[in-house]
């Protein structure tokens, strides 16, 4: 029986690993921590098939130049970090045009709308998790962000995602009577849902333990080790060898070093995403809820409510600063009364794996034929992590995916290899 090595036990890499034991590989899941503890687990855990849009937009140039003066603003590039990460910025500004833009789009519109399907697969086969299927509820403060988003959820069908119904602000506080009386409106997509991600790792944890998965936490991968153009095998920190027949690389953040080791350049940067947890709290939201202008997102759970939001690029760290943490504050503030009244409120943050394109890297390496990636989902690593989990155990195993993986290529940034097959 083949042995599949995973690098990497958040959501991508624990998926994956479930994924490949049902399929009959034997998988041997590292990670340098506790699994289940990096960018997973204190996100909102939306299944949002109506945001398929990419992080790099149209006119996010200009906004992010001045949002750098702001450290609570929705997206943050803290300016002393500016020169060592320049060519990841310039590339990743390169990328906020329209045609970019919409070609990012329907990348991702092709994973989300398989990610109802592969949530709903998951619980069919007997995961045990918690999810919520009542809607996502856009809530609007300006006439021109109502109208923004009109336009963009335009694409709702393409998506996988149910017609997007306008809600006047009466009809918005009916369901929702905690919203501020400055609404001014709000569109209801009632196909999405969430999921609780520390809940959902856990079930995929146990499952794997139950199952046979040789699951080795607080191991680090040093090098990846490589004979005759194959890797054969991870060195983790200590010297000691593990071998195996292929390797899935889904480690997040950090998994620039090891795509170096195999010979390509995957340019991934942090995108730390802060979320606040309110225990037993007051605020009984009936689904989950988008504060537009203030890029928040609200995930109400099983005797919890989580607020998540904001894009750092302050370099790979998990330094937690209070002025973020304040600014998803200020934003609810301006939508929502009393939503912080509860038994305790647990902060966090996490560092979100973000490629300069905003899509994820998923499918095999250019150099190593046996050496695999699924990373880089940004924002969307638990939205995502069901399909991603499927499609790239079907390229493993069958040598080929549900769908066309080109836009997500690994080897998209290399700009040497990308000489070499012209």
């Amino acid at each position: 029986m083949a042995r599949s090595i995973i690098i990497g036990g958040g959501v991508i890499g624990l998926l994956s690993a479930y994924e490949l034991r049902r399929r009959g590989r034997d998988v041997i899941v590292i990670d340098k921590g506790n699994f289940g503890q990096g960018a997973s687990a204190g996100n909102a855990g939306w299944i949002t098939p109506s945001l398929s849009a990419p992080v790099p937009a149209p006119g996010l140039v200009a906004q992010s130049i001045k949002w750098m003066l702001r450290p609570d603003s929705p997206l943050y590039v803290k300016p002393s970090v500016v020169p060592g990460m320049l060519g990841w910025l310039l590339e990743f500004w390169r990328h906020c045009n329209v045609e970019k833009y919409e070609q990012g789009r329907s990348a991702l519109g092709m994973l989300n709308r398989l990610s109802l399907r592969d949530f709903d697969r998951l619980a069919e086969q007997g995961l045990d998790f918690e999810m919520h299927s009542a809607g996502l509820l856009y809530v609007f403060r300006t006439e021109e962000a109502l109208r923004a988003y009109l336009d963009d959820l335009a694409h709702w069908e393409e998506f996988g995602a149910s017609e997007p119904k306008r809600l006047t602000p009466d009809e918005a506080r009916e369901l929702e009577p905690a919203l501020r009386p400055e609404i001014i409106g709000g569109l209801l997509v009632e196909s999405e849902r969430h999921v609780r991600p520390e809940k959902l790792l856990s079930a995929a944890e146990q499952w794997l333990r139950a199952n046979g998965a040789d699951m080795r936490a607080h191991t680090e991968v040093a090098d990846l080790v490589i004979q005759d153009g194959r890797v054969t095998g991870v060195r983790v920190k200590g010297g000691d060898v593990i071998e195996g027949d292929e390797v899935l690389l889904a480690t997040g953040a950090e998994a620039a070093s090891l795509a170096a080791r195999a010979g390509f350049e995957l340019p991934m940067q942090a995108g730390k995403g802060y979320s606040l947890t309110i225990r037993n709290p007051k605020l009984k939201l009936g689904r989950s809820m988008y504060l537009v202008e203030g890029r928040v997102a609200l995930a109400p759970y099983d005797g919890a409510l989580r607020l998540a939001g904001t894009m750092e690029l302050s370099g790979i760290n998990t330094n937690l600063y209070e002025e973020r943490i304040a600014g998803i504050r200020k934003s609810a503030d301006l939508y929502l009364t009393d939503w912080s009244d509860g038994d305790e409120i647990i902060p966090w943050v996490g560092m979100r794996p973000m490629l300069p394109d905003g899509l994820p890297a998923i499918g095999r390496a250019p150099t190593i034929p046996n050496f695999y990636i699924a990373s880089g989902h940004a924002m969307l690593g638990v939205t995502l992590g069901p399909t991603t989990a499927a499609l790239i155990a079907d390229l493993m195993t069958k040598g080929q995916a549900e769908i066309d993986l080109t836009p997500f290529d690994p080897a998209r940034f290399d700009r040497r290899l990308a000489a070499a097959r012209r």
